[in-house]
């Protein structure tokens, strides 16, 4: 008898390391996620460690999938089969854990039957591992359960404390501003990564250098107008004075996959309006706006870097 439960004891505890491995490998993706989405990060990694088991399952070693989402007709990626409620059903395969992650998130983002959860507040791990159950993510009745005993006894809800801010390094390139570097300063939200975001930029060219802060507010998850102001330096001009710019920008963020070193590319569209003075350019080339400014079209391609 005392055999028996020595053996239960070490079955007990290895499995308890592996599930602690697990966590300590793992967490700061699903941290990373939740600062994206405003998806809990006790919730993808209580879920990450059931439908995994601890990332040993078929699923998990051969396809990089950690949360058992299957195909689904919308899925043009890779595939791999495996038993589940049938034989030989087809799940996602992914090249990597940290696209399987990112996939989670957005399966849940763009499925419109779990809309409901982003609702809740991220700290309210037991609203959002019922409402998954509720929403059909699995079929055991037992699997709301089973996430909030994982959270609670691995204490997963200490990672459920989401920035206010996301800070991001801005490298950029285009035209006349030939390259740029500068802070990318974004709120977080409760479902998208924000409304509003706060970008201060330095960019060069062999003919106009500019220090500008632009203020961009999304109108929906991707697209967003920005409104800008800053400081224009000409240094071919003799007296090298700094003149006042302000510009109004259309632009694009694109959420690039897990495994590039970048974590968006922006696409910017705009013009630049640039105060007017006598003799600050050799040639005529600005458009004459109103008497007082030039006017100056833009396009500029960024990379944001957390």
């Amino acid at each position: 008898m005392i055999f028996f439960i020595f053996l239960f004891f070490v079955f007990f505890s290895k499995a308890q390391d592996k599930t602690d491995l697990y966590i300590e490998k793992y967490k700061d993706l699903a941290i990373s996620e939740m600062q994206r989405y405003g998806i809990p990060a006790s919730i993808t990694l209580a879920q990450g460690i059931l439908e995994s088991g601890n990332g040993e399952s078929y699923l998990a070693v051969e396809g990089f999938n950690h949360f058992g989402i299957k195909c689904h007709k919308e899925w043009n990626g890779l595939t791999i089969l495996a038993d589940d409620d049938k034989k030989g059903e087809c799940f996602r395969k992914y090249t990597s854990v940290a696209e399987s992650y990112q996939d989670h998130s957005l399966f849940l983002v763009h499925k419109d039957r779990y809309s409901f959860l982003f609702n809740y507040k991220i700290k309210d791990y037991k609203k959002w591992a019922r409402g998954l159950k509720k929403a059909g993510y699995a079929t055991n009745p037992e699997y709301s359960r089973l996430l909030i005993d994982l959270i609670e006894r691995y204490n997963l809800n200490q990672f459920d404390r989401i920035k206010k801010i996301n800070i991001y390094s801005v490298y950029s390139f285009g035209f006349p501003y030939v390259v740029g570097y500068g802070v990318y300063f974004d709120r977080s939200g409760a479902r998208w990564l924000s409304n509003r975001s706060l970008r201060i930029d330095v960019k060069i060219s062999g003919v106009l250098n500019s220090l500008s802060i632009t203020h961009d507010q999304y109108i929906t998850d991707e697209f967003f107008v920005s409104t800008n102001t800053g400081l224009v330096y000409y240094p071919l001009k003799e007296s090298k004075e700094l003149l006042p710019t302000v510009s109004v920008t259309l632009g694009f963020k694109k959420l690039l996959p897990a495994h590039y070193k970048s974590d968006y590319f922006l696409t910017r569209l705009g013009l630049e309006f640039i105060e007017r003075e006598e003799g600050v350019y050799s040639r005529d080339i600005w458009k004459d706006i109103w008497n007082d400014y030039y006017i100056l079209p833009f396009v500029s391609f960024s990379y944001l870097i957390n």
